[in-house]
Order: structure tokens, then C-alpha cells, then sequence
């Protein structure tokens, strides 16, 4: 048996959050967001008169523009860490291909020279 699904959208509006459910056109309130998904239920399950059991809810919660728009760019920032993380692994990988392949330097000295240990430049060096 498949369970219906009711959307609720919720928004912040002075100190209360706004539940609306588009779905049966009814709106109701909550101080906090603990308290959406239980308003939310009884509310559904009041207005088609079902049990509150009976259905799932897909709870979307809106964020103020600011917010939404400061969440965009530490997206964006996470996105450019990743990039700058996985290009100076790869620059570390070529510095310990270089010591030890255009260098000669043993395992030992690269170790120094990279202010790692023996082990770190036996993984870098395992990967190209």
C-alpha cells in the first residue's frame, strides 16, 4: 500500500513559524520547529479527517534570502577547498616523484626533505 505524502512548507514569520499545506490549502503556526512536524500532522489529519498515522510529511523548510544566500557561498567556499585540497595532494605526490625519481633521493632523505615520514612518502609515491 502506498502512504500519501502531504507537503508542508515552513516559514519564518515574526517569532512564529508558518506551516503551509499546499496540498489541502489549510495553514496553521508553531513557536518552534521542534513542534512543525506534530502541528503539522494534526493539521492534515484534521482537515481530510484521516488518521495522522496514516500519511508522510515532506517538510521544506524556507530560509530567508540572507541566509540562503550566505549558505550559497559557504557552498561555494567548500566546493573551492575541495579543489585546493585535491591540487596539493597531487602537488606532493610530484614533489615526491621528483625527489626520488629526478633526485635519486632515498626514501630517508625525501622523508626529510618533505618534512614527512618514511611511510607518507611511500603513499605519495604509490600514487600518481
Amino acid at each position: 500500500m502506498v502512504r500519501t505524502t502531504y507537503k508542508l512548507n515552513i516559514s519564518r514569520q515574526g517569532s512564529w513559524w508558518i506551516i503551509d499545506a499546499p496540498d489541502i490549502d489549510y495553514r496553521t503556526q508553531a513557536r518552534s520547529l521542534a513542534g512543525v512536524d506534530e502541528m503539522g500532522r494534526d493539521l492534515v489529519a484534521g482537515a481530510l479527517r484521516i488518521d495522522p498515522d496514516s500519511f508522510d510529511l515532506d517538510v521544506d523548510i524556507v530560509r530567508p534570502d540572507d541566509v540562503a544566500a550566505i549558505l550559497e557561498r559557504a557552498a561555494q567556499l567548500d566546493e573551492e577547498a575541495h579543489v585546493a585540497t585535491t591540487q596539493a595532494a597531487r602537488s606532493r605526490r610530484e614533489a615526491a616523484h621528483t625527489l626520488r625519481h629526478t633526485y635519486r633521493m632515498s626514501v630517508m632523505d625525501a622523508a626529510r626533505v618533505l618534512g614527512v615520514t618514511r611511510a607518507r612518502v611511500y603513499q605519495l609515491l604509490a600514487h600518481k
